[in-house]
């Protein structure tokens, strides 16, 4: 076969699953990794090459210079000996072209390229390259795009179910502001397009649908966790909560009072003690307040729902809650909304669910109930049950209940900012609702508390917390509780009451509060009371 044989056109019949010939640093192909015998093109291919390497002779006397025409000339001197010479060359530029032509016909028919030819044979090859190449890159894409399968379909389906069901979840709980949400259905949105067309549809790259595979089966677990976390959420509010006939009509932007009561008792919420922790939260989240009032275990309170008979308070627990918030109402001259009941079990479970807080303690001592671990003065990182035997200590300042008080009002602002952290609600969210579930009462409805956590999200007020403690004299009396038998009790002391009283209304009425150097609370700005409002409209 000669080497006007061959078309380049023949190399595109390559089989597209061997290797693609490639070029060297030369510019000169590399031979296919592939047998002779598997391809007679590749065969061909392979002696073009060789015949396009072989050295081809050029025909060259120094004594002529050829004109464009193509016929030798004589050198111009202007000699008539070089005249002469000249004729004798172009006689003899005949004979020795007959010798070329014949050299040229013996070199054509052993195969062996001219140089014209070894390049056009060049050209040919690397356009015959680029052709293959071509259909090869263009052929492997379309291998490389696959139907979807029956799984990807499925899959995508389930993506779809879970979103409804998550979105469905987040529009039922609404703890999510408005533009928050929107922000969140969108961005899901264009996000759930974008995969499920990459799932369902035919020709997509495998690489693609690989990666979309892998973001739908994460975005279903993101589902799947958000809507347990949901369901969670519901399912403790609904089991907390109790019907309240006192609350606000907006928790959002009315004023509220509520109770803390802690018993002193493990176990159920349902068990019944004494109430040794008494605390009214009064909160105005119109100005972003917080008055924390407390009101020692001891104090004399009367209970209107026993026809006002005289006890102390920590005695009301063993009564009912209704009962401990009569007499607190009747003491601080103001309505309680709600209530929020603990008991010790509750306190230690949810401070470990969260991971300790720190708390800053005014002295360094020793529990009582736990006489082997030193407290320092200053910051202490607590477990649950380190920060309970810290906040039941009294006997070991001079100060007593007093001094108890204002410990476990530092416990109390401690387990707000833990609880209140992103990070914290996050990692513990799950952990936090099952340590308390069982061991927790409150008259708040989950409509209320999911309100709640909207305006935490919605507007993230820096909440100021005060912190008051109303104070009493030593008094031996009975009561109704212990009969005709005396015992303690801090009797009550007028001045202290009506400090409380007005600091409650203040914050009630939209009024500030500030402290003096002494860290005591004191009212700034009264604020505007329902009675001054009467008073103004009578006027005009």
């Amino acid at each position: 076969m000669s080497h006007t044989d061959w078309d380049p056109d023949d190399f595109l019949d390559f089989d597209y699953g061997k290797p693609v010939p490639g070029k060297s640093s030369s510019g000169n192909f590399v031979n296919p990794q592939v047998s002779q015998k598997d391809s007679e093109e590749l065969r061909l291919y392979a002696e073009l090459r060789r015949k396009s390497k072989q050295k081809q002779p050029q025909p060259y006397d120094p004594y002529f210079h050829r004109e464009k025409n193509g016929s030798y000339a004589v050198p111009q001197n202007g000699s008539i000996e070089n005249a002469a010479a000249s004729a004798g060359m172009n006689a003899g530029k005949k004979q020795k072209k007959k010798k070329n032509e014949s050299i040229a016909r013996k070199y054509s028919e052993a195969g062996i390229l001219s140089k014209k030819e070894n390049a056009a044979l060049q050209r040919a090859q690397l356009e015959a390259y680029d052709r293959y190449r071509s259909n090869y890159v263009k052929r492997g894409a379309k291998k490389s795009a696959v139907k979807a399968s029956a799984f990807t379909k499925f899959l995508s389906l389930v993506y779809l179910l879970a979103l409804a069901v998550f979105c469905g979840t987040m529009t039922f709980m609404n703890v999510m502001p408005f533009g928050m949400t929107v922000a969140l259905y969108v961005v899901l949105g264009l996000l759930s397009i974008i995969i499920v067309m990459q799932l369902r549809r035919n020709n997509v790259k495998k690489g693609v649908r690989v990666i979309a595979t892998f973001a739908c089966l994460c975005l279903i677990a993101v589902y799947g966790v958000g809507t347990a976390y949901a369901m969670g959420t519901l399912s403790f509010l609904d089991y907390t909560s109790v019907d309240n006939e006192k609350a606000v009509a907006s928790i959002t932007k009315e004023p509220f009072n509520m109770v803390i009561t802690g018993m002193d008792v493990r176990g159920t919420i349902d068990e019944e003690g004494r109430s040794d922790v008494n605390m009214l939260v009064t909160v105005n989240p119109e100005t972003e307040q917080i008055l924390m009032t407390s009101i020692p275990r001891d104090y004399q309170i009367y209970m209107p729902d026993k026809d006002n008979a005289m006890d102390k308070l920590t005695h009301t627990g063993f009564y009912s809650v209704a009962t401990t918030v009569g007499a607190e109402e009747q003491l601080l001259d103001t309505q309680i909304n709600y209530y929020v009941k603990v008991n010790f079990t509750t306190v230690m479970m949810f401070i470990d669910a969260i991971g300790g807080i720190d708390v800053y303690s005014e002295y360094e001592f020793n529990p009582v109930k736990r006489s082997w671990w030193t407290v320092k003065e200053g910051m202490n990182h607590m477990n649950g049950r380190e920060a309970l035997a810290f906040a039941r200590e009294r006997k070991a300042f001079a100060d007593g209940d007093n001094q108890r008080i204002k410990n476990q009002q530092a416990v109390f602002e401690a387990m707000i900012k833990k609880a209140t952290s992103s990070k914290t609600l996050l990692l513990s969210y799950n952990k936090i609702l099952s340590s308390l579930k069982g061991y927790f009462e409150m008259s708040f409805s989950s409509a209320e508390m999911r309100a709640l956590i909207k305006l935490q999200l919605a507007r993230n007020p820096e909440w100021k917390i005060y912190k008051n403690t109303i104070r009493g004299g030593d008094g031996l009396l009975p009561t109704y509780t212990t009969g005709a038998t005396a015992c303690y009790v801090m009797t009550q002391d007028e001045t202290s009451i009506t400090n409380a009283r007005e600091l409650i209304s203040a914050v009630m009425n939209g009024g500030k509060l500030a402290k003096d150097e002494d860290k005591n609370v004191y009212v700034e700005d009264p604020g505007v009371s329902e009675e001054d409002t009467e008073a103004d409209t009578e006027t005009e």
